[in-house]
């Protein structure tokens, strides 16, 4: 349990510090595209080099996600955008933890999970 928050913790911390470059260089382009590969690739990464639990390591990534959402947004947005944040993160992690299993392959769970991440932040952009 304690690794899988570690691996959370850490993959949240990469992605903020990254996030912020990628967000003030590429702007939309950048939340579509590389900020869900990066996010993807931190918490599979950082679940697999730990060894422990993808999906919970998505859901703590999440977790973190909400709060920062809780705190940097209107309180009227900020509830609804952290249980996006963890139900999102969490499907992603099933996405990933299941492709995983059944591929034994990490680049194609990273690569399936990044599609639907960059999808869904495609669409929040667009209703926006």
């Amino acid at each position: 349990m304690i690794t899988t928050i570690m691996a959370g913790i850490l993959s949240a911390i990469l992605a903020y510090l990254c996030n912020k470059v990628i967000l003030k260089s590429f702007r939309d382009e950048g939340l579509t595209i590389l900020v869900p590969l990066l996010e993807e690739m931190a918490k599979t990464t950082f679940a697999l080099l730990l060894k422990t639990n993808m999906i919970g390591t998505h859901f703590i990534f999440g977790c973190i996600e909400g709060i920062y959402d809780i705190i940097t947004s209107s309180k009227r947005i900020g509830k609804w955008a952290a249980v996006a944040s963890i139900l999102s993160h969490s499907f992603f992690g099933m996405v990933t933890y299941l492709t995983y299993t059944r591929t034994k392959q990490a680049l194609i769970a990273i690569i399936l999970s990044w599609i639907l991440h960059s999808g869904w932040n495609w669409y929040v952009v667009k209703k926006l």
